[in-house]
């Protein structure tokens, strides 16, 4: 037996840890149910102006990545996706929501559509770009909402 560093791990790599995490998850939680979820808006030529990507299992769902074009922010796409996936979440079961954001992200607004932090990660990254008199680091902030 070898390990191997990798600094650029492949999808193959990737699934297959995740492959093995669940099948020995499935000892404790039989069948787990991770599902997938996107929600994206598109121009008329296909491209990407913003889009939600969760997963759900049980009574959760896990948003990984949201994310709005500057020029389309302040239009409440971003209220509108978090609507919408909540809403899948719950014909699927989900009596909770997961996210977690950035100091220089979206906090207020998370905790406008109704999350609340639970666990704050101080001094996360360090931004050495930081002018002298703004903070040089940035927190990381998890954040949970009981879905309607």
């Amino acid at each position: 037996m070898k390990t191997r560093l990798s600094h650029a791990p492949t999808a193959d790599d990737l699934d297959e840890i995740k492959a093995g995490l669940r099948s020995f998850n499935r000892n404790f939680i039989p069948q787990p149910k991770f599902r997938e979820l996107g929600i994206f808006v598109e121009d008329e030529n296909g491209h990407k102006q913003a889009g939600i990507v969760a997963e759900t299992i049980g009574n959760w769902m896990y948003i990984q990545m949201l994310w709005v074009n500057e020029s389309l922010r302040g239009k409440d796409v971003g209220t509108q996706l978090i609507t919408e996936a909540e809403e899948e979440a719950k014909t699927r079961g989900c009596r909770y929501s997961l996210v977690d954001t950035f100091s220089f992200q979206a906090r207020p607004f998370y905790e406008r559509m109704g999350y609340a932090t639970q666990m704050t990660l101080e001094d996360y990254i360090r931004d050495t770009r930081t002018p002298d008199d703004a903070p040089s680091t940035h927190t990381r902030y998890f954040l949970t909402k009981t879905l309607g």
